[in-house]
């Protein structure tokens, strides 16, 4: 069966996640993993974009979290997963008082499929929630 870059069989579809914000901890990244796999992904996979120096700590070269994920499942359990890991962020972080005006800041998913994106936020506003759904009818397997 042939297989595209991320591993998943040909004709399954792949999303990029882009993370934006203070980098999640592995162990958030963990979990994030565990429910996308639950929700149907095939593979998911943490991107560079670029080439770490010898000397340079990967740590300092990601600002930006890069997920690329196989899915032979449905785009809508993808997405409404990635929501609920972001809805756990919020939750998680309102306990704990922030090291760092970084870390204050509120985390973000840009969700990139063929060629069309759509930024998450935890707490959503109405305008997001109707460009999910949009998303969703164009997105939804039948």
């Amino acid at each position: 069966m042939a297989r595209d870059s991320v591993g998943v069989p040909a004709g399954a579809l792949t999303l990029e996640l882009a993370l934006h914000g203070p980098d999640p901890a592995p162990e958030a990244l963990d979990d994030l993993y565990r429910a996308l796999s639950a929700a149907g992904a095939a593979r998911v996979e943490r991107v560079l974009l670029n080439a770490p120096e010898s000397d340079q700590r990967v740590a300092d070269l990601v600002e930006v979290t890069t997920l690329l994920v196989g899915a032979t499942g449905n785009v809508v359990a993808i997405v409404e997963t990635v929501r609920a890991w972001l809805a756990r962020r919020r939750e998680a972080a309102a306990h704990r008082p922030a090291a760092s005006a970084a870390e204050a800041s509120t985390p973000r998913v840009i969700v990139t499929l063929d060629g069309e994106t759509l930024e998450l936020v935890d707490p959503p506003e109405r305008a997001m929630n109707e460009a999910i759904a949009r998303f969703y009818d164009r997105h939804r397997q039948d």
